[in-house]
């Protein structure tokens, strides 16, 4: 009985987390504050920070907003529509102060791109699972 009911557990809470659409903010190693508030790493996100502390250039990592965490970033994170933050982000990498984001298809591209970057920090649904990157903390909190 034991031996059924840990597996039945685990499957409800990834569904429950599926649902919740938690993200989570990953960084490299190198660079990344280990936590923001909410607001903080929006403002990161928007381009208004072009270096970390420490000197290292900033590096954004998002999933396409054609993904569901795209989407649920663009909800949850900036409080747009996809097509706004399409545009804001078309406005502020033609003024030259900061690199647009990169984007990627698949959160395990997106990790592996923050694991080998330095100053590299994205969204992804799910948990860290690279070495060189740590969840960074929003509110105190893994996930928001």
């Amino acid at each position: 009985m034991k031996k059924l009911i840990l597996p039945l557990l685990l499957c409800c809470s990834l569904a429950v987390f599926a649902q919740n659409g938690a993200l989570t903010v990953i960084g490299n190693s190198n660079g990344v504050p280990s936590s923001f508030t909410k607001a903080g790493l929006k403002s990161v996100f928007m381009g208004n920070t072009a270096n970390w502390p420490n000197g290292t250039k900033v590096k954004l990592a998002l999933m396409k907003f054609t993904t569901t965490e795209g989407q649920q970033t663009c909800s949850k994170l900036f409080g747009m529509s996809s097509g706004d933050v399409t545009k804001h982000w078309l406005m502020t990498s033609m003024k030259g102060r900061v690199d647009a984001p990169v984007f990627f298809t698949s959160a395990d591209a997106l990790q592996q791109f923050v694991a080998r970057t330095p100053g590299a920090i994205g969204i992804v649904a799910g948990a860290v699972t690279l070495k060189n990157s740590k969840t960074v903390l929003v509110d105190g909190r893994n996930s928001f």
